[in-house]
């Protein structure tokens, strides 16, 4: 499929409404072409995500030469009994939509809650590996225990993904990854990258699925992917660096265009329900986008919020040159990070949860939201792409949830390649105020970071709310969650550049239920 360089063109929307009306929501397809691999077309791996009290979605999308002419290709899939995998509970055949790159989207659904089940799929004769994911607690239901495993920016140059070998084994009840899961840029050979590509930079549609077919090769990837259900946001590096709504930074003129494209190909390559193609698809179409934000509630002990903050904001004061005379200007106050809309959604949602009485309130977004510069005051940033370079709107997502009065706010983010953990002000400037949150950004995956370790150093000193700068480990974050308290824990990988290295401990901290300060230990 190819779409118009500049715009989703009407053909293109009605074929691509109709391809996922099909596959997304595994109703019956029209013609199909039955094949034979000679390799196993699981090279991308299989995912499950979008858990339900009653269900998920589970994800593959098939790789072989014998695809390069196939239209549709039809899939079985069994969703079987954890410990049992010869009970197969449900079963069907949908089919790998060629419109979207022979990807498949099953929603499951009428299982019981609160349960761990096994799924495979079968394509042309070939079986899949048997995958691990699970279902939410009824509604209401008094849940005593949630772990939950966050991380984001895993750069393939950058290093190996030896994180997830250790996530594997920690056993998450859920991943949210929080943003970058490709990077955009032309394979390079200088610099000394761990690992090489040959790809270019992306811009079209068919670019976008091959640098997913690339990361998606990754074998501890695939393998945590199968461990447990995702929820998941995007961040910058999905589309281009730092483009903000349909506003590129860098000033490319095609932005618009590539990043529909780039919409499409996440779609394909993540277990997303088919509502969020179909509602972005008539989105794009008009002014809005893909709606990726939403919550879940996992039982009554926790409700954990997706939020997108890159899709709709506004442009930043001083493009991505750092501070100048316009940067320094103070904010007008009608700049967003989240659009208005998604701001009434989540003061709503934030409500109503207050309303329900649960102990804990887990808001994930894609980067830092306590402030890097607690001495230059608001206006005083560095930063134009984190919540420092939008003041106002920092305030106002601050006071919502202040004014919630829901309980424990915790807010998780990614983005900056730094593990982060502070307390939320309700004056980002001023210690003395009260503690609205707990936060705790996680480190990359693999990616770089752009500090020294004398820089981690002065930022903890500076910023009084802040009890962890560190960007020297790549890594990611566990929190594990009962009644009584939170209690996170941040893995570190001991040497990113080499496969299946040793993941051990840097630091932990713990909340506790009724207070949403931050202690170590």
């Amino acid at each position: 499929m190819t779409t118009s360089p500049t715009s989703l063109d009407r053909r293109s929307f009605v074929r691509l409404l109709t391809a996922i009306s099909v596959g997304g929501l595994s109703a019956a397809a029209g013609a199909q072409t039955a094949l034979r691999f000679a390799a196993p077309p699981y090279r991308m791996g299989i995912a499950s995500g979008a858990p339900s009290t009653d269900g998920f979605v589970l994800w593959t999308r098939l790789f072989g030469p014998e695809l390069a002419q196939a239209g549709d290709v039809p899939v079985d899939w069994e969703v079987f009994d954890a410990a049992k995998p010869t009970v197969v509970l449900a079963k069907g055949t949908t089919p790998a939509v060629a419109e979207l790159g022979h990807s498949v989207h099953v929603e499951v659904s009428g299982l019981a809650p609160d349960r761990w089940y096994g799924y495979r799929f079968n394509a042309g004769g070939s079986a899949s590996i048997n995958g691990r994911t699970r279902t939410l607690p009824a509604a209401g239901a008094a849940s005593q225990r949630l772990r939950l495993a966050y991380a984001s920016c895993q750069r393939w140059e950058d290093g190996y993904f030896s994180a997830y070998r250790q996530m594997v084994a920690d056993a998450p009840d859920l991943v949210l990854f929080v943003g970058d899961y490709i990077y955009e840029a032309a394979g390079r050979k200088a610099d000394g990258p761990v690992r090489t590509h040959d790809l270019k930079r992306v811009q079209t549609l068919q670019d976008y699925r091959d640098r997913y077919a690339l990361y998606r090769s990754d074998a501890d990837l695939q393998a945590m992917h199968a461990a447990a259900p995702w929820l998941l946001t995007w961040d910058d590096h999905e589309v281009e660096n730092n483009y903000v709504g349909n506003l590129s930074i860098r000033e490319r003129k095609n932005i618009a265009g590539q990043r529909n494209q780039a919409y499409q190909a996440y779609y394909e390559n993540m277990p997303l329900r088919a509502s969020v193609m179909l509602g972005g698809l008539k989105g794009l179409q008009t002014t809005g986008g893909f709606k990726l934000y939403g919550s879940v509630d996992f039982g009554k002990l926790a409700r954990i919020y997706m939020l997108d903050n890159r899709q709709y904001r506004t442009k930043p004061l001083c493009g991505d040159d750092g501070p100048n005379e316009v940067c320094e200007r103070a904010d007008s106050g009608g700049r967003t990070m989240l659009g208005a809309e998604q701001e009434r959604w989540l003061a709503a949602s934030l409500a109503d949860a207050a309303k329900g009485g649960f102990p804990w309130n887990v808001i994930a977004q894609e980067t830092r939201v306590s402030t890097a510069s607690y001495k230059r005051g608001p206006n005083g940033s560095n930063s134009t792409d984190s919540w420092d370079g939008f003041p106002a709107a920092r305030q106002r997502f601050i006071d919502t949830i202040g004014r919630s009065r829901a309980k424990n706010p915790v807010i998780v983010g990614g983005d900056i390649h730094e593990n982060w953990v502070a307390n939320v002000h309700a004056n980002p400037f001023d210690v003395r105020s009260p503690v609205v949150a707990a936060e705790f950004v996680g480190t990359s995956i693999s990616a770089h970071p752009d500090k020294t370790a004398d820089k981690d150093e002065r930022k903890e000193k500076t910023n009084p709310h802040c009890l962890l700068a560190d960007s020297q480990h790549r890594g990611y974050g566990l929190l594990d969650i009962t009644p009584k308290d939170l209690r996170a824990t941040l893995k570190k990988v001991d040497d990113p550049t080499r496969p299946g290295s040793r993941v051990s401990t840097l630091a932990s901290f713990t909340v506790r239920q009724g207070d949403p300060t931050v202690r170590q230990g």
